[in-house]
């Protein structure tokens, strides 16, 4: 068994497919966007400001420690599609014909109740879905596809966030994504397609994990974009 597998190496898999390589490239983006928020609280203290000084500043360092979980929400998951929605034979570990096994699994590893979104409405059907590294804890993704072979990726993870946050979008090589956090649960809508199309699958989603269905009321959208 050594002889036939003998040169089956981490160096014929992919660079795109090695969880050590993903996984250093995640610390090294965390370590930038991190210093800079403890940079910042760091300068706080040393300066010695208090008092309504410390409290003017507040709202920058929480706006700051958001903007660092969102670009780092963002960028998982459009790497992450950017990785599995190419593979024609491994694009998930659990196939859609194993749906409840699949939720049940992930939301174990999450410790939060996943919903899979039912984008059939819109064209696109569930391939499945997998289980991904992130700084802050195991994340989820599920896969999508429609008849043309688009596929698209909606990505949770779970962060210590209360309350719910606006939609925020972002492109990158092509690549789209709507991303905000709800109860909890950041989430990220990832897909080459139309910037107004994935908004509609996102207010879906949205719906779908909303107690409220779809009466729920959609947050606003920010125009920025990067």
């Amino acid at each position: 068994m050594r002889a036939a597998f003998g040169g089956f190496t981490e160096k014929t898999i992919p660079a795109r497919l090695r969880v050590a390589r993903l996984l250093a490239e995640q610390r090294r983006r965390r370590r930038r966007r991190l210093g800079r928020v403890v940079a910042a609280v760091a300068l706080l203290i040393a300066g010695g400001i208090g008092g309504w000084g410390a409290h003017d500043l507040l709202p920058v360092l929480t706006s700051s420690a958001s903007a660092v979980l969102a670009s780092a929400v963002f960028d998982d998951a459009i790497a992450a599609h950017r990785t599995f929605s190419v593979e024609t034979r491994h694009p998930v570990e659990v196939g859609a014909d194993e749906e409840a096994h699949l939720v049940q699994w992930l939301s174990k590893r999450l410790g939060h109740r996943l919903i899979v979104p039912d984008l059939n409405a819109l064209g696109f059907r569930l391939m499945g879905g997998r289980l991904l590294p992130a700084d802050s804890g195991p994340a989820a993704l599920f896969m999508y596809e429609d008849g043309k072979g688009t596929r698209l990726s909606c990505y949770y993870l779970v962060v210590d966030v209360s309350g719910e946050t606006e939609f925020q979008f972002r492109e990158r090589n092509g690549i789209s994504a709507f991303y905000w956090v709800d109860d909890g649960l950041a989430y990220a809508i990832a897909a080459n397609v139309p910037r107004g199309l994935l908004l509609k699958i996102a207010e879906i989603v949205y719906q779908q994990n909303s107690p409220d269905g779809a009466k729920a009321k959609l947050p606003p959208a920010s125009d920025k974009a990067s």
